[in-house]
C-alpha cells in the first residue's frame, strides 16, 4: 500500500487523477490511496512551486501534471491517459518501494551495531539538509563533542529511538559519521575541524595553538552551541 497526495491541480483535474488511480487499482502493481499529507508521491500541477528547502536527505517523488514539463523529474501531460498513468504509476511506486527497503536495511544495521556496543562519531559537520530539524541539530552537536551509541544518544537528548537510528543511517550514507567497530573510542574527543565555525586552512598547515589558548577557545565554542541548542546543565545549587 502506497499514498499519494495532490497539490497545485485545478478541482476537476485532481477529481479525474484520484478517479483513474481507483479504475487502475487492478493493474498496477501497488495499491495507491489518497492522503493530505506525508506522501510516498507527491502529485503537482505544472505551475506548483518546488519548495527550495526540500529534504535532500529523505525525497518524496514529484510527478508533475501539466502542459509544461519540470526542468527534472516525472511528467505527465493533461488531459491524462490512463495507459500512460498506469506505466507512471509502476515506475514510481517500484522507486518507492526500493527506497523504504534501503532505510529499512540502514536503520536494522544500525540497531544491530548499537546491540554489540558500537559507537558512532562524527568525520565532519553535516550539510545543511541533513540538519532540517531542531532535533538533528541537537543530536550532531552531541556526536560532535564525543561519540556515542544509539542508546546513549537518545538519553542525552530526549529524541526518539527512530529519529536517532534514522539520523545515524542518513549521516553513514552520506558519509559524515563512522561507526567505531567495537574499538572504544568513546573518550576521544571529535576533531574541532567538524565545527560550522572552524578554520580549514589550505596549502601549508597553520601554526598550531598552544595548550593554554586550545583550553579557553575549545570550551567556548562548546559552550556557545550547547547554549544555542539548550543543551548546557545547571550549576550546581546553592
Amino acid at each position: 500500500m502506497l499514498s499519494f497526495s495532490v497539490e497545485g491541480l485545478p478541482a476537476r483535474d485532481e477529481l479525474l487523477f484520484k478517479s483513474l488511480v481507483r479504475l487502475l487499482d487492478h493493474r498496477t502493481h501497488q495499491h495507491w490511496a489518497w492522503q493530505v499529507e506525508d506522501a510516498d508521491l507527491r502529485v503537482v500541477g505544472d505551475r506548483f512551486p518546488v519548495p527550495p528547502d526540500e529534504a535532500a536527505d529523505r525525497p518524496v517523488p514529484r510527478l508533475t501534471l501539466g502542459e509544461t514539463p519540470p526542468q527534472q523529474g516525472p511528467f505527465l501531460r493533461l488531459p491524462l491517459h490512463a495507459d500512460a498513468l498506469e506505466v507512471m504509476l509502476n515506475r514510481l511506486g517500484a522507486m518507492v518501494i526500493h527506497a523504504r527497503e534501503l532505510g529499512l536495511s540502514a536503520a536494522r544495521d544500525c540497531n544491530e551495531r548499537s546491540g554489540r556496543g558500537e559507537e558512532y562519531r562524527l568525520l565532519r559537520w553535516p550539510s545543511i539538509a541533513l540538519l532540517d530539524t531542531p532535533v538533528r541539530m541537537k543530536l550532531a552537536a552531541l556526536l560532535a563533542s564525543r561519540p556515542a551509541s544509539l542508546h546513549a544518544l537518545q538519553q542525552r537528548s530526549n529524541a526518539s529511538a527512530q529519529e536517532c537510528v534514522d539520523f545515524i543511517a542518513a549521516l553513514e550514507r552520506a558519509g559524515f559519521a563512522a561507526s567505531s567497530g567495537g574499538t572504544g573510542f568513546a573518550a576521544s574527543r571529535a576533531p574541532e575541524s567538524i565545527w560550522p565555525d572552524s578554520q580549514v586552512s589550505s596549502g601549508a598547515e597553520a601554526p598550531r595553538a598552544s595548550d593554554s589558548a586550545r583550553g579557553v577557545v575549545a570550551p567556548g565554542l562548546l559552550a556557545r552551541i550547547r547554549s544555542r541548542l539548550g543543551l548546557l546543565s545547571s550549576g550546581p545549587k546553592a
